[in-house]
């Protein structure tokens, strides 16, 4: 379970300290202001993504970590369910990006929506992770990143028009993909007969269907703040806000690497009592390294952020603490929905998801009305706290609010 947790870190590290150093470089060749507008075409892609999933990524983890054959299966099965949806929803995008957005927008938006189709179709990743074989992901996502960070590295060292960023966009995902497919056809024997092709889609149907909102609701919490930026300020504002988003929630990458590795033990786990200890200790591992990341920036903050970004983004200093804050609390809440999964509380999830989503927006809107991005990162904080903790604590006999109270009791991760 670690060495797979360890090699998915690997992965997510490259990944950050790459993007970081690149897109710094990117950041300052083209400004806030172009920054703002890729980062808007890549927030509307999200919502693309998440719907042609229809909370597949969820539904396919688990069946894969507690049956492997049928897990494959599914996700065989249900690819065309999610290339009609990808089609349906990623039309509808483009169609609007062309008529209302600005040329930049819409041009980045095209590549998004490439690249998100090779996510979509990727469940290989899903497989590998389940299979504790996450070091065939993070080979082929270096490789991947790497090729598309040299191409950009090029863009911004020649100085070349901002249309060209939108090759390393598709890049990424597009190796890893073909990638992992060939690993995968090479290396498994069980294959797709056709048998139970309605009822895996009925399945995804029914069970995504209760997932769908929820993820929904948890894309706009997460993006609707940018979106409104962008709407309400200014692309530039967006810009900065988007540093602070990428510098404030770089580390959790060892925590979601973790939490991926401990749920593939714990879906798999009968034993109630090995469960709880799990889920105990990953919940403790959280909030150590949240405050190592809190501590480790106001140490260094400042001068990374000048050193990489420059002047025009030290707008972003200020509120990356509230960032990293808030990302613990979203990585603590990301163990209670895996959680709720596994006891296959789909329809709980949906309802708390639709209560966040409805309470984001207008709270949103407001706070950056007001404060600008100080209040985009304070919505974040204040949204993830609640989805976390008072939302989740009425499921299941307050299952939730018993395993918060028990990360500070002593004995229970032995």
């Amino acid at each position: 379970m670690y060495t797979n947790a360890l090699w998915i870190m690997l992965e997510k590290s490259v990944n950050i300290i790459g993007l970081i150093y690149i897109n710094s470089l990117m950041a300052k060749y083209i400004g806030p202001d172009n920054f703002g507008k890729i980062n808007i075409s890549t927030s509307i892609f999200i919502f693309v993504q998440t719907l042609s999933w229809f909370g597949g990524q969820s539904i396919l983890f688990k069946r894969m970590s507690e049956n492997t054959k049928s897990g494959i299966a599914m996700a065989m099965n249900t690819q065309n369910q999610r290339r009609i949806f990808f089609l349906l929803s990623s039309s509808a995008i483009l169609i609007y990006l062309y008529l209302f957005a600005d040329f930049v927008v819409f041009l980045f938006g095209v590549a998004n929506c490439i690249a998100t189709y090779y996510i979509v179709m990727d469940f290989f990743s899903i497989y590998n992770n389940t299979q504790l074989k996450s070091k065939i992901n993070t080979i082929t996502n270096v490789i991947g990143l790497s090729i598309a960070l040299l191409i950009r590295f090029y863009i911004s060292h020649f100085e070349l028009p901002v249309y060209y960023f939108t090759i390393p966009i598709i890049i990424i995902p597009l190796i890893p993909y073909i990638m992992r497919l060939v690993y995968f056809k090479n290396t498994t024997e069980l294959k797709d007969n056709g048998k139970g092709f309605g009822l895996y889609n009925r399945h995804m149907l029914y069970a995504g269907g209760a997932l769908i909102l929820s993820s929904l609701s948890v894309d706009i919490y997460t993006q609707i703040s940018n979106i409104f930026l962008a709407k309400i300020i200014s692309y530039s504002d967006l810009g900065v806000y988007s540093v602070a988003l990428t510098i404030g929630g770089a580390w959790s990458f060892i925590v979601l690497a973790l939490i991926t590795s401990f749920f593939s033990k714990i879906y798999s786990e009968k034993n109630p009592i090995a469960i709880e200890r799990l889920l105990i200790k990953i919940n403790r591992i959280v909030i150590l390294l949240s405050l190592i990341a809190l501590g480790g920036f106001y140490l260094f903050g400042d001068f990374f952020i000048r050193k990489l970004y420059g002047d025009k983004y030290m707008d972003s200093v200020n509120i990356i603490p509230v960032i990293i804050i808030a990302t613990m609390f979203s990585a603590l809440g990301t163990i209670c929905y895996r959680y709720m999964i596994k006891e296959s509380g789909y329809n709980y999830l949906a309802k708390k998801m639709f209560l966040c989503c409805v309470l984001t927006i207008p709270l949103s809107w407001i706070m950056i009305s007001a404060f600008g991005i100080n209040g985009a990162a304070y919505c974040f904080l204040i949204v993830e706290v609640l989805s976390c903790t008072f939302l989740n604590y009425f499921f299941k006999d307050k299952t939730i609010i018993k395993m918060h109270l028990n990360i500070f009791k002593l004995g229970l991760s032995k």
